[in-house]
């Protein structure tokens, strides 16, 4: 699992989470406020508190939620970064629309308009609108996809490669089968181990040591003489 993708997830945990306690965006004033929240517009008047639920503000957190699943679900098709980037940026125009639901269903001529009990009222006050931290990480996750579309989510070093692994990555690219073993890799009778920093082959009861390049070439071969079956490929379906 690529740890582009894991932050990427992350960052539909962090928009989520901080939008549960901090609104999107507000529009504050004395005695009177509207808080964008997860579930809706929430109006504080003079102690009195309201919710006006537009259903656009659903659709923000569920194509969020959405964008950072599938590449984590759907990991063999590069095609799942690209909803992924579909659902984010579907996402933040969700969240602008449920914004501009407020300028034209809740403002008229410069008044603000407050749920009462039995009815709406005009206030007239002096407000201040103000995006919460929650719509910037929204806007960092819709980035963040983008990025991970653009580079299959391979953009990110990770340091050295555990050389077992460049061996199955490049079997599984030739949709070779293999099977994994203790420590190590097993390709038609052949097994690939790992033996501290050096890799060690065993053909029945011969074993060799060698290095990363024999151990491709040897596993290929191998495998080259038994049936092909498919692998999984982190995103590189075309």
């Amino acid at each position: 699992m690529r740890i582009e993708a894991l932050l990427q997830f992350a960052l539909v945990i962090a928009f989520i989470v901080l939008w549960v306690f901090v609104p999107t965006w507000s529009m504050s004033g004395v005695n009177y406020s509207i808080s964008l929240m997860p579930w809706g517009y929430v109006v504080r008047f003079f102690g009195e508190i309201h919710v006006i639920p537009p259903p656009t503000v659903y659709a923000v957190w569920l194509f969020a939620i959405d964008a950072g699943l599938l590449p984590l679900i759907w990991r063999r098709s590069r095609y799942s970064l690209y909803l992924a980037t579909l659902f984010s940026v579907l996402s933040l125009s969700m969240l602008m629309d449920t914004i501009l639901f407020q300028q034209r269903y809740l403002q008229f001529h410069g008044y603000t308009i407050a749920p009462t009990p039995n009815g709406y009222i005009y206030v007239s006050l002096p407000t201040k609108p103000v995006l919460g931290l929650p719509t910037y990480v929204l806007l960092a996750l819709v980035i963040l996809s983008i990025f991970n579309m653009v580079t299959r989510a391979r953009w990110l070093g990770t340091g050295p490669e555990d050389p077992i692994v460049a061996v199955e990555r490049v079997l599984k690219a030739l949709h070779i089968e293999y099977s994994r073993i203790e420590g190590g890799v097993e390709v038609g009778g052949i097994k690939i181990t790992r033996q501290g920093s050096s890799l060690r082959l065993v053909r029945g009861s011969e074993a060799i040591e060698v290095d990363l390049k024999t151990a491709i070439i040897e596993t290929i071969k191998a495998g080259l003489k038994q049936p092909v079956s498919v692998g999984v490929v982190d995103y590189g379906e075309d």
